[in-house]
Parts: C-alpha cells; structure tokens; sequence
C-alpha cells in the first residue's frame, strides 16, 4: 500500500477550516481527531486553504505541522511528492472535491478517509423542506443536488466516518453498496474534570450556544427572538435568556434587548461559569444533521437541554415520548417552562440526557484505528459492484476536476 519511502504512519489532514474548538463543535471533534492519531503515533500534518479564523488553535503546541496551501494550484502537488503521506484525512467531502484527484495522482497508495462530520446533504434537504413550507422526506433528500456530489465523494474514498448513528442507518439503507466504507465513530469531545454538580435550586435563567457560521443557529436564534422567548416570558417574567456564540452577524447582535430579558453575548473564552449555573439551554434547531455539540457539552456540565427531534437526532431514541423535546413553538415554550420549574422533571431530563451523551463523550479512538488496521480485509470484501461505482466515480470526477483546476490555474495565472 505504501511506497518504500513512506512513513507507514504519516497523516496529512486537510482541512475544510483552521480548527476553533472553543468556537464551533467542529473544531472539537476535529481537535479530537487529531489528538488520537497523536496517540497513535502518527506524524500528524494539517494543511488548510481557508484564511485563520479568530480562535484558531495552535497546532504546533501539539507536535502538528501547519501548512497554508491553495486551491487550484500544482504547488499542492509539489508539497504532496516531497511528503509520501501513507494517510490523508479529509475534513468534509468539500475538501475532497477539491483536493482527492491530486492526492490519488500523487499518493495513490495512501488509505484515504473522510470525516464527514454531519451529512451536508441531509441537513441542506431538510433546510430546504422548511423553508418551502413542507414536510422533510427521504425521497427530497435522494434527489437534493448535493446528495450526489456527497456520496460521490463517500465512494472514492476508502473508510468514511460517520457521526450520528441515525446518518449511519440512514446510508445503510440508501446505500447499501457504501457498507464496507463506513465507520460508526461518535461525536468524541474531552469531558470536563471535575465540573461541580450544581443543583436545580442553584441555578437560574436560560442560554443558547451556536457559532453564527452555522445557519440552523442563526435560524434558531430568530425563532428564539420572534416566537419561542415572548412566550417563556410571559410565564416568567423574570427570566433571562443569553445567547452565546461566536462569528454572530450584525442582524442578530442587534436582537439585544434587556428590558425582554433577551442577551446577544456574543463569543466569550470560558463558558463553564455560564452552563454552570444556568437551569436549561434551549435549542429550538429546525433543520440539521450530525451531532449537536452544544447538547453533549452541556450534559457535560450537568445542565439539561430543551431540544428538537432534530437536535436530539442521534443522540435520543423515541423523540415524541420525551418531555424535552418539542418541534413547535407553541409546545417547546410549553416544555421549556413546565422542564425550568419542575425540579423533579428537570433531574430526570438531565439524567437520561447525561446518560445519552455519554456514548458521544467517551467515545474511544480505537474504533477508527481497528478500522484502519482491516482496511486490506475490507477493501478484498468490497462488492464487485462498489469497486465499479467507486473507480467509475474517481474517474469521471477526478478527470473533469483535474480539467477545470488546471483551467482555473492557467486563468489565475495568465492574469498576473
């Protein structure tokens, strides 16, 4: 599989974003990532297109080499002969898209993964079915645009991690040619230590997390803001509710209102005071996919969600029969208030969250390295009718992508 000259546990990421776990729930699983093929012993380099973002963490400190690289440019392919990477990580099926055909020309022994970190078609689809009015289907999501570029994307590459068990189900049945390419690996996040266990009479008021980048947030805050507070208000006048996330647009800083009880934070460093002493985070998501990092992060400090069935996706069974979880307003301000004045509800909501979460909280890293272990064994286990799919699919794509980057690169070029 790998060259004589290649490290048997070389790792090139290349990812979609610069990694801000204090900013957004990807930049946690990905710091995760990392840190276990640390733990591996891999030589670990992240290469990334995308210009730094505000809370960017420092790689370096970990032993990752940083490297700045740009799309549709062969300088990649230099970088990519003078390394012989034996793995490269792909950070969303984007970065594949962009990058996969110059890494099979260059590294065509390399075992290729892809973390797709929630399914972007699945949530673009139900997106979609919102705003037009109607109800989400499987059928809407087969026939979204992005749905073939996404498993496109799935099938040449060699192992796909999969975060949600539902997202898991859901290609199984779909896709069952995808089987011997997918791997199961939860959300993972380092659990707080030693975080006090403050109790309900403790606590007070509610809070909401969510990078500004993420369009479910935003449209959730908005719910937030326009349906859902004005009627926890009105049972609880005193109540405040706090809105905390990085990267949030002017539109929604400028909610801010006090005198409703209605607090646009905005980014802060150290959030453990926050979830530490507020009742209930509500999370009002319509439409998404994967796991939701604020709901892990907040069981993580003993402090109960009121959620959606899309929020609770993946991470909850059997949605309708929870009393914290609700998909009108009407009803999830209803829940929102009988959960925040209910001591009794409020420990039984937190203990079935708690135990929920713990699957995505202390999720293990062996799980992907037995993986890539058997991924010989895998690969000789592959239908014949995947192996076609997939070379077909590399072939097509990776020669009209290898067309239009280097088109790109000659315009770019010829400019200057």
């Amino acid at each position: 599989m790998s060259g004589p000259d290649t490290d048997p546990k070389s790792l090139l990421v290349i990812g979609h974003q610069w990694p801000e776990p204090e900013a957004t729930a990807a930049g946690v699983r990905m710091l995760w990532l990392l840190k276990g093929f640390l733990q591996k012993d891999f030589q670990v380099v992240f290469a990334c297109a995308a210009g730094p973002g505000d809370y960017r963490v420092d790689l370096g400190k970990l032993g990752i080499t940083e490297v700045g690289i740009q799309m549709n440019d062969s300088s990649f392919d230099r970088f990519l002969q003078k390394h012989e990477f034996s793995h490269v990580l792909f950070d969303r099926f984007l970065t594949e898209e962009q990058f996969g055909w110059r890494v099979r020309d260059n590294l065509p022994g390399a075992q290729i993964l892809l973390d797709t970190e929630d399914l972007h078609s699945l949530r673009r689809s139900r997106e979609d079915a919102m705003r037009k009015g109607g109800e989400w289907s499987v059928s809407g999501w087969v026939e979204h645009p992005l749905f073939y570029r996404e498993i496109a994307s799935m099938f040449r590459s060699d192992l796909n991690l999969i975060i949600s068990k539902h997202e898991m189900e859901l290609l199984q049945a779909q896709i069952p040619h995808l089987q011997e390419k997918l791997v199961y690996l939860p959300f993972g996040m380092d659990a707080p230590v030693n975080v006090p266990g403050i109790s309900f009479q403790n606590r007070s008021n509610f809070v909401f997390l969510g990078n500004g980048k993420h369009l479910p947030n935003l449209d959730a805050i908005a719910q937030l803001k326009s349906e859902i507070w004005p009627l926890i208000r009105k049972r609880l006048p005193e109540a405040v509710l706090q809105i905390y996330g990085a990267y949030l647009p002017n539109q929604i800083l400028q909610m801010d209102a006090p005198a409703e009880g209605f607090q646009v934070k905005g980014w802060a460093p150290e959030l453990q005071p926050v979830l530490n002493n507020t009742r209930l985070l509500l999370a009002p998501l319509r439409f998404g996919a994967g796991i939701k990092g604020k709901i892990l992060k907040a069981a993580a400090f003993g402090l109960p969600v009121m959620g959606t069935s899309v929020g609770f996706e993946g991470i909850m069974e059997k949605h309708e029969a929870l009393s914290f979880v609700a998909d009108s307003a009407q009803h999830f301000a209803e829940k929102a208030v009988e959960l925040y004045t209910d001591p009794v509800g409020w420990e039984r909501a937190l203990k079935l969250q708690e135990q929920a979460a713990g699957v995505h909280l202390y999720t293990s890293f062996e799980t992907l390295s037995r993986a890539m272990d058997s991924y010989p064994e895998r690969r000789e286990a592959l239908p014949q009718e995947t192996r076609l799919i997939q070379n077909l699919l590399q072939n097509e794509a990776f020669g009209r992508l290898r067309y239009l980057s280097r088109w790109i690169e000659a315009k770019e070029k010829g400019k200057n």
